[in-house]
């Protein structure tokens, strides 16, 4: 039996940053999608922030999301979460050649993308496997959000 859950927030950040969006993975956190959150749907968790949709094969953990947040927010200290997540998509959806092991970049590449000639990405795609991060709150202050990554699991939750 398949069982389905579904994440709604503020903010869901996959392919693009969503508002009032939820994501769906089934067990295995395989990625069903992101959909608009037209109506209360039973068995919904609503989470105050934003959810990041991840690639599982990155392997990525609170840390690397809570460093890759603060190097953004160093070149943008006056943008929203939704903002930076948006740039940090961008950078994503344009690998830089050896920006991952080799051994990684075969096979989170997305195949489709590379078969029907579009560029390949390492962001999320429908069937495969993610990893949900909740950042709690939509815009974080110079203070809250400094370098000190000691305080980062306050912001940060892996789903």
């Amino acid at each position: 039996m398949i069982s389905v859950k579904r994440f709604a927030a503020n903010y869901i950040a996959c392919q693009s940053v969503d508002r009032l969006h939820y994501v769906e993975v089934t067990s295995g956190s395989v990625l069903n999608g992101v959909f608009p959150l037209e109506k209360e749907l039973a068995g919904t968790s609503f989470l105050n922030g934003v959810i990041w949709v991840v690639p599982a094969a990155l392997g990525w953990e609170v840390a690397d999301v809570w460093s890759r947040l603060t190097a953004i927010h160093q070149q943008m200290p006056d943008a929203s979460v939704p903002e930076m997540l948006k740039v940090l998509i961008d950078t994503l959806a344009v690998p830089t050649v050896g920006e991952l092991p080799a051994f990684l970049e075969s096979s989170i590449l997305d195949q489709d993308g590379i078969n029907n000639e579009q560029p390949a990405t390492y962001l999320p795609v429908q069937g495969k496997p993610v990893s949900l991060f909740l950042i709690r709150g939509i815009r974080l202050s110079a203070a809250e959000f400094g370098a000190n990554n000691s305080g980062g699991n306050r912001y940060v939750e892996r789903l």
